[in-house]
């Protein structure tokens, strides 16, 4: 299973990165915005440490669309990757991206039909919002998630989901779902990456470690 680190903050993607379990950065709005900065500078800074970066567009007309996908590929087009809303409008957009030879990520994609729908306009990668479905008491998340990924199977389509997690725990259950990719959120991370059974079982040693530097 891959791992995406969500944050646009520079300083924390040195610092999580360097716990080597990260593909690279994945944002959205929301995270951008906290930054208080232009995204093409963030980007640029983002690009000098991670080995790629997410950057969603704004959902809108499909020449605006695909004029700012083009800026923010230009910032440096081997790291830089590009979610698209899967609007109407989106789903051209990721039909012209992925025409190009871009590996192209739909997001905001509730539903099943949605997904095949973003598949079938070129997305190569997922980011399921079922979600929006769990607050609405249809079924929970990960239910959403995993009829997405069934679909998937059984299509034989060549796509990812990116799956936020949300728990720990969630890592096993999707993974034994067959999920190949999620991210975590830059808060979580120290958490995630702490297990007292683990730290219990290194503890054990210490005794021998401390012999062992006796000589």
């Amino acid at each position: 299973m891959k791992f995406w680190l969500a944050t646009a903050n520079v300083k924390r993607t040195e610092q999580c990165l360097a716990y080597g379990i990260f593909e690279g950065v994945i944002t959205n709005p929301h995270v951008v915005a906290q930054e208080n900065r232009d995204p093409v500078a963030i980007f640029k800074d983002l690009c000098q440490v991670a080995p790629a970066a997410y950057y969603q567009l704004h959902a809108g007309e499909v020449d605006d669309m695909l004029h700012e996908a083009d800026q923010m590929l230009s910032i440096d087009p081997d790291k830089m990757r590009i979610k698209v809303p899967a609007t109407r409008n989106g789903l051209s957009v990721i039909r012209s991206l992925s025409d190009q030879g871009l590996r192209v990520m739909a997001t905001a994609v509730p539903t099943n039909s949605w997904m095949i729908l973003a598949v079938a306009a070129g997305a190569v990668a997922i980011a399921p919002y079922s979600s929006m479905l769990q607050r609405r008491n249809i079924l929970s998340k990960m239910e959403g998630v995993f009829a997405m990924q069934g679909i998937i199977d059984r299509q034989g389509y060549d796509v990812e989901i990116c799956t936020g997690l949300y728990d720990a725990t969630e890592i096993a259950q999707y993974a034994t779902h067959g999920i190949k990719s999620g991210f975590i959120w830059e808060k979580d991370v120290e958490s995630y990456l702490t297990q007292d059974l683990v730290d219990e079982a290194a503890a054990n040693f210490e005794d021998d470690w401390a012999k062992i530097d006796q000589y």
